[in-house]
């Protein structure tokens, strides 16, 4: 069994208002609520009407870049639409982990666990076969209509070959899923994990079954802990986190956005009823989290699952309580909060948004405001804890020089609960001085590429970008995609320059060294940084060859690549890289050098996907 610690490396989300990290940090911030009363675009696509419940909405669930992930328009009319959103969130997540190295296909031995407890889509799947019969209908609908078959969708992606499966604790899903990660690493020799949490709201039936169960407010907003608390809005999304060993995520420069102190998932076994808390199932997750030897005074915030009612706030911070005295504190105070004030209860993916929430947290050195809070809650009893509701934003300091540390609850309709503690990452490792800031870039098409291009530059124009990391993670920790581009990045402007892009789609499986001097002088640098077979030939290149000759006077045919004998290895690379080439990155690049970055997402071409009868 492996002890070593887990770490976060990847983190992406699409969520009410934002499609990214900085978007969401910018919302948290500054203190924006992104739920409102169902749009009529969605009223339209959904075919409801009347629907006019406040709702965490997202824009664009029919939409879709099936041609990217190879799946037909017509299957991907059948897809439940929480499969398509998180397949597009899921390759931003691995990206931005540096999952995707270049050239590398061989399996990974990751575990996959995905969060989802409901499919709103599947009725209308139902309705189409009823009306349009089975013949209509595309024939791997029960794959994409199943829950599990989303977490078998991203390890079939990406060759993922630990445990995969489904994950369905309701509300505390998410975090659930988290923890069986851990233990996939920990006990079944998994090198990382992919955990994805999805809630996406293709019909009224969500809501209104939440309204039946009395979960929604009939605010229109969420007020957690407030007198007035009664219930929470439903919000929509999806997060994806990757996680990994520490020592594998060091050896391979990935950012670490936090480190897994401790983790306990319980439950409350009998209680009221199914669906009511049981105060001691909630204090014995705290403990159980902290037992393991956590230090529970280090904890600076706390972002609380928040059930935004009078009852349930008061006996979660009382089941914290049990173990944050104020007494062990001072004069220093923790942090609450919840992100259900800005977007609405995500319920299978509540946990996502606020594990997201907390790691950006930590990564800004700030503690963002809980929404909406007119009178405190009386219940609460603030006085006799360490807690204090955060309102507006604030630093959140370092004690003492020491790392961050954070914690989150999760809480499930009937009874899973889940704590637990991360704590804040070591700071980017800055790479070596690049002589030439060479940079590499693909897409799946042209297009794609351009706004990439274009994503790039509005990137490097802000400033503050290591040169080495930058190069790295582009070249050797994404995937190279058929259409291309190099450019070189002025260190002092931020600007891009000297920019060429392809123009035509090839990829090459075979390179042909022309057996001139020049050429087999380089034979051994050829053989290291293709990521193919190479071999010394005088015959015509086929069409996944490429013939390559270094220049040295001798004269070749049209077919052979020539290169410049005065370029550096680094520009042979890339000119490599240009032709179609898979390049092994890691001699430029290697272990233990400098940190992936997390860089504009990537920019998908949607279409609309839904049945439509």
């Amino acid at each position: 069994m492996s002890e070593v610690p887990i770490v976060v490396t990847g983190l992406a989300l699409r969520l009410p208002g934002a499609a990214d990290q900085g978007e969401f940090w910018r919302l948290l911030a500054e203190g924006v609520d992104r739920t409102d009363t169902v749009s009529e675009e969605r009223r339209r696509l959904v075919g409801a009407p009347q629907w006019s419940d406040v709702i965490g909405e997202i824009d664009g669930i029919d939409e879709f870049d099936a041609a990217f992930f190879g799946i037909e328009d017509d299957e991907a009319r059948f897809m439940d639409p929480q499969h398509r959103k998180t397949m597009e969130v899921a390759y931003d997540a691995v990206c931005d982990a540096g999952l995707l190295e270049a050239g590398k296909t061989a399996d990974r031995r990751y575990s996959v666990f995905t969060a989802i407890c409901t499919n709103s889509y599947y009725p209308l799947v139902c309705r189409y076969m009823e009306e349009q019969g089975i013949a209509a209908t595309h024939p791997r609908t029960i794959m994409n209509s199943i829950n599990s078959a989303l977490a078998a969708r991203i390890s079939h992606q990406y060759n993922l070959t630990g445990p995969v499966m489904a994950v369905d604790t309701a509300c505390s899903s998410f975090l659930t899923g988290l923890s069986q990660a851990v233990e996939s690493i920990r006990g079944q020799g998994c090198l990382g994990a992919v955990v994805a949490g999805v809630n996406m709201l293709s019909a009224p039936y969500s809501t209104m079954l939440c309204d039946c169960g009395g979960i929604t407010t009939a605010h229109p907003y969420t007020r957690v802990f407030d007198e007035e608390a009664d219930g929470t809005l439903i919000g929509e999304g999806a997060v994806v986190c990757v996680l990994e060993r520490e020592d594998v995520a060091l050896r391979r420069n990935r950012r670490i956005y936090a480190r897994l102190l401790g983790h306990a998932v319980n439950n409350d076994g009998s209680s009221l009823n199914i669906m009511a808390p049981n105060p001691r199932g909630q204090a014995d997750v705290v403990r159980d989290c902290y037992a393991t030897g956590v230090d529970h005074t280090r904890v600076g915030y706390i972002e609380t699952h928040g059930t935004g009612t009078r009852i349930g706030d008061p006996i979660e911070l009382n089941a914290l309580g049990k173990v944050y005295r104020k007494a062990d504190f001072g004069d220093r105070t923790i942090g609450i909060g919840s992100v259900k004030s800005n977007i609405g209860h995500l319920l299978a993916a509540a946990g996502g948004a606020g594990l997201a929430k907390l790691l950006l947290s930590i990564r800004n050195g700030a503690m963002a405001p809980n929404l909406h809070l007119k009178t405190l809650n009386p219940l609460l009893d603030l006085e006799s804890t360490p807690f204090e509701v955060v309102t507006e934003t604030r630093p959140w300091p370092r004690e003492d020089g020491r790392p961050r540390v954070g914690a989150i609850t999760s809480l499930g309709l009937g009874g899973t609960n889940v704590h637990v503690v991360v704590e804040e990452g070591p700071p980017e490792r800055t790479g070596t001085p690049l002589a030439e800031p060479l940079l590499c870039l693909s897409a799946a098409d042209p297009e794609a590429l351009r706004r990439m291009i274009a994503d790039l530059e509005r990137y490097t124009a802000a400033g503050g970008v290591d040169p080495y990391n930058l190069a790295m993670t582009l070249a050797r920790f994404r995937p190279s995609h058929a259409w291309r581009a190099t450019a070189r990045l002025d260190r002092a402007t931020g600007a891009l320059t000297v920019l060429r892009t392809t123009a035509r789609e090839r990829t090459v499986r075979r390179l042909l060294l022309r057996p001139n001097e020049a050429t087999l002088a380089r034979e051994a640098f050829f053989q290291e940084v293709f990521a193919g077979r190479v071999r010394t030939s005088d015959a015509e290149p086929g069409r996944t060859e490429l013939a390559v000759a270094v220049d040295d006077g001798t004269a070749f045919d049209a077919e052979t690549s020539v290169l410049d004998s005065r370029l550096s290895e680094t520009e042979i690379a890339a000119e490599l890289f240009m032709r179609g080439c898979l390049v092994d990155w890691g001699r430029f690049f290697p272990d233990g050098t400098g940190t992936v970055l997390t860089l504009p997402r990537y920019p998908f071409a949607p279409q609309p996907h839904w049945l439509t009868f």
